[in-house]
């Protein structure tokens, strides 16, 4: 399997991003948390941040594979899809600067994709930090992460839908001058 590092990152984003919002809470909240993983089991930040940042990756994608379902592959009729695509693909093809259309399509997909892929790992975030927050313990720190979480899902969605709409533009463009 050949993985490029724009996936590595693509995947990571989401995955670092649940991974912060979760330690984020248990450091404000027992900040002797770090204090007993040194003592305890001698890690250091540097050798606890490399086994974080190889864990959100799979988190990351994982994250990105349920996005995929629940924000596109549900949400669509794939014939309909499948057919739009390929009529979309034969006009690009087809085109002069087919090369140029394809690149700045595949750049717009890319980030409605990647900015749902974010969103979810907020949301899944907050709803996780809520979770702990009712089962374990309720505090200030909890509340401050939620709502920053909540406030990034709002920021990331508003700029999908941007993404989303100048996608649909662009594709509507493209099949009326090709």
């Amino acid at each position: 399997m050949n993985v490029e590092t724009k996936h590595i990152i693509r995947w990571g984003i989401p995955g670092w991003i649940y991974i912060i919002s979760l330690i984020s809470y248990f450091i404000f909240s027992t900040p002797e948390l770090l204090v007993s993983l040194k003592t305890k089991y001698g890690l250091t930040i540097l050798s606890l941040s490399a086994i974080l940042a190889g864990i959100g990756v799979p988190v990351g994608y994982l994250i990105h594979q349920i996005s995929m379902l629940f924000g596109f592959v549900i949400s669509h009729k794939w014939d309909k899809y499948f057919k739009e695509e390929y009529d979309l693909d034969s006009k690009i093809i087809g085109a002069d600067n087919g090369e140029k259309i394809r690149e700045r399509y595949r750049h717009l997909l890319s980030r409605v994709h990647e900015l749902r892929a974010l969103k979810y790992s907020n949301g899944l975030s907050m709803l996780t930090v809520v979770a702990i927050l009712y089962l374990y313990s309720n505090t200030l720190a909890g509340l401050i992460i939620s709502a920053i979480n909540f406030l990034f899902v709002i920021i990331v969605h508003v700029n999908q839908k941007y993404f989303e709409a100048n996608l649909k533009f662009f594709i509507k463009r493209t099949i009326e001058r090709h």
